[in-house]
């Protein structure tokens, strides 16, 4: 006698659509997740930057991603407000030419004038500083980057052998992270200005 083989429906060896649509959700948070994630690497040039950054940072470190791109010296910033208040031939810096898009509602929208100057958002009406105050500290960061190596600053991060080679590459990488989530790119730029305040 000849056994016949098990008898198998198509529907089980075929994964339903909901776990499709499950799977790629999860997929999409996991590609936002890494993609805001690489804000930390620009962010955090040092490996005492990692160390004590927790959270994203630490995860980074584990992954083994990034390199020490100030030679060891420790990364040196200056606040949003010292460049409210200094260096103030920057406020008529345009942030949509230098970022390349429009600032930040506070509701997270790209939609604030393209007329708006790093001084509107320094020293302006406070809605001008964004969602989770992203365009304040984009403001920040980028004057700390461009002005590296004056005023007690030291984050080398723009140049050759540097992660991005010009100012423009700088900014528009910060600002396209800022798209995928402006509330989030504040809150870091926020706290890596705070943790290494020169």
């Amino acid at each position: 006698m000849q056994e016949q083989p098990e008898n198998k429906s198509v529907e089980s060896s075929v994964p339903s659509v909901s776990a499709h649509a499950t799977d790629s959700g999860k997929s999409r948070r996991q590609f936002l997740t890494k993609a805001t994630a690489g804000l930390v690497i620009a962010s955090l040039p040092a490996r005492s930057v990692w160390a004590s950054g927790g959270g994203v940072a630490q995860s980074i470190v584990a992954s083994g991603h990034g390199s020490d791109f100030s030679g060891g010296d420790p990364i040196e910033l200056l606040s949003p407000g010292y460049w409210s208040n200094h260096e103030i031939q920057n406020h008529t810096l345009n942030f949509y030419t230098v970022f390349g898009g429009r600032a930040f509602t506070k509701s997270g929208s790209p939609a604030l004038k393209t007329s708006l100057t790093f001084g509107d958002i320094l020293v302006g009406d406070p809605k001008n500083k964004g969602a989770g105050n992203c365009n304040f500290h984009m403001v920040g960061i980028y004057l700390n980057a461009i002005y590296h190596g004056q005023f007690g600053i030291n984050y080398p991060i723009i140049g050759i052998g540097q992660p991005f080679a010009t100012a423009g590459d700088f900014a528009s990488y910060l600002y396209n992270k800022a798209l995928l989530d402006p509330y989030s790119v504040g809150s870091e730029l926020s706290s890596i200005i705070d943790n290494y305040h020169a």
